[in-house]
């Protein structure tokens, strides 16, 4: 399970697992990518609206979705700026999360990594694995982690609501808790 962060005003985003992407990709015959693209430019854009940044808080996931479903009827030119500017995005949420510039993403890498790089298959699996972990990065920093990092699960024992970083679960009313037991009688 992905560890999740909350940041600025109600902004909630994954720390995603390649493996698991990758593994789910492939079992979904590819549909699963384009749920992820949505889910990690839709994270880029709370990023932006957490931060005050109109580039980045006006940004459209289903847009970059469509681009690159219908990127056929485009002689591929409008996936390609799609993947280009997640790239951008991806840095300029770092940017305004304060990571350092030698650690940023390189959107022209990743946007090679990706084409010519899916021609030859390898390659895009690179491209997916530098994304995913400088979006991770740039999540980390929005919550309020350390940027650098693994995903973290829970230790054997160990609450998820226990893990540093994790969400708090929000004040339950008094209606809402359930009732205490009674105590036997003396």
């Amino acid at each position: 399970m992905a560890q999740e962060v909350e940041f600025g005003k109600g902004g909630e985003a994954k720390i995603r697992s390649y493996w698991v992407g990758v593994g789910l990709t492939i079992i979904t015959f590819g549909i699963y990518g384009f749920c992820w693209y949505y889910f990690v430019n839709n994270e880029l854009k709370d990023v932006g609206l957490s931060k005050d940044d109109q580039n980045l808080g006006q940004s459209s996931p289903a847009m970059s979705v469509t681009a690159l479903v219908l990127g056929g009827f485009t002689a591929w030119v409008a996936p390609l700026l799609s993947i280009y500017n997640y790239g951008q995005r991806i840095k300029r949420a770092q940017r305004l999360t304060g990571i350092p510039k030698q650690d940023q993403v390189d959107p022209t890498i990743a946007f090679l990594l990706y084409f010519p790089g899916a021609l030859l298959i390898v390659p895009l699996f690179f491209h997916y694995w530098y994304v995913t972990k400088h979006q991770n990065m740039a999540m980390r920093a929005a919550g309020g982690l350390p940027y650098k990092g693994e995903v973290t699960t829970p230790a054997a024992g160990q609450l998820e609501s226990e893990m540093p970083g994790a969400r708090l679960p929000e004040a339950m009313p008094e209606s809402a808790k359930p009732d205490a037991p009674e105590a036997p009688p003396a």
